[in-house]
């Protein structure tokens, strides 16, 4: 199955279907592969039936589909995977309560999931060969700062065109992996800001 990049929620219960915390944590690890219920199981420390009954949702509401099945010492093992790598309500869900907290607990669960590909990563990540960060082989970095929301904006558009772009040319001599995760949002203060 070729996964589309964004899916559009259109309808309340699909909007509901992925605003559950355990739903949206299983979607985390969906967009990234085939599982099955099983493999989910484990991985989550939950039930299998637990695991199943939220498979059948996401399934019924057309968030996830199953993708093969394999047979193996007798019985069926079912694959799943998300039909999308990400999902977005489309305007007229926007006001729901839902919107806001699925939207918050995928952001949370990126976070985790970033925190799991840093401990999974190899020992050679981490190597510094210089103490100019300019040229390490990995980044790690927070930041906050002010500025106006068009401004905001104005920078989302134009990182999104430096992934496309870093994305795009390369041999496959050339070729490594590369994890990158981002995280951006509107916060109340500044923590970094000196007090006087």
């Amino acid at each position: 199955m070729k996964q589309k990049s964004i899916s559009i929620i259109e309808t309340y219960e699909q909007l509901k279907a992925i605003s559950d915390p355990l739903r949206t944590k299983m979607l985390m690890y969906l967009v990234e592969e085939p599982y099955t219920v099983h493999m989910l199981a484990n991985e989550l420390n939950l039930s299998r039936a637990k695991i199943l009954y939220h498979i059948r949702e996401l399934e019924k509401y057309g968030i996830i589909k199953l993708v093969r099945t394999e047979e193996r010492g007798g019985n069926l093992l079912k694959y799943y995977q998300a039909i999308a790598r990400g999902f977005i309500p489309a305007d007229h869900l926007l006001n729901y309560v839902e919107s806001k907290e699925a939207t918050r607990q995928s952001f949370l669960e990126v976070l985790s999931r970033a925190k799991t590909r840093v401990l999974a990563a190899p020992d050679e990540t981490f190597n510094l060969h210089s103490s100019n960060v300019e040229e390490w082989n990995n980044l790690s970095l927070q930041t906050e700062f002010t500025v106006s929301q068009k401004k905001f904006l104005e920078f989302t558009q134009k990182y999104r065109t430096l992934l496309e772009e870093l994305t795009s040319d390369y041999t496959e001599e050339e070729k490594q992996h590369y994890y990158v995760m981002t995280t951006a949002f509107q916060i109340e203060e500044p923590i970094f800001t000196k007090k006087n």
